[in-house]
């Protein structure tokens, strides 16, 4: 991918971040998380993360002793992800390919 390819991914997906997450995605993260369950020191893996919401609303459920996976296709969508969240691991990928094995993970969002 050339660098101004990228360039554009990331603007994309800042754009994407400031006015389609808030309207769509900041109240809905929350009760996803919780419908999740997930509990403090638990592993959780975030697939098709987009920039991130439900990743860093997980983030703030598992604590320190717990972790948090962001996969993505999209490199621009994880650019904008680790600018707002550095401590969550992010990986680009996808579903159809996922890169850890079984029973990785407590719990599973999308």
């Amino acid at each position: 991918m050339t660098d101004s390819a990228l360039q554009a991914q990331i603007d994309a997906a800042t754009a994407y971040q400031e006015f389609f997450v808030p309207a769509l995605f900041q109240e809905w993260a929350p009760r996803v998380i919780a419908a999740a369950q997930i509990q403090p020191r638990h592993r959780v893996l975030d697939v098709a993360c987009g920039t991130g919401v439900l990743a860093r609303e997980a983030a703030s459920c598992v604590g320190a002793a717990g972790s948090v996976v962001g996969l993505d296709p999209n490199p621009g969508m994880l650019a904008v992800a680790v600018r707002l969240a550095p401590g969550v691991e992010w990986r680009q990928g996808t579903a159809e390919s996922l890169p850890y094995p079984d029973r990785s993970f407590d719990a599973v969002v999308s």
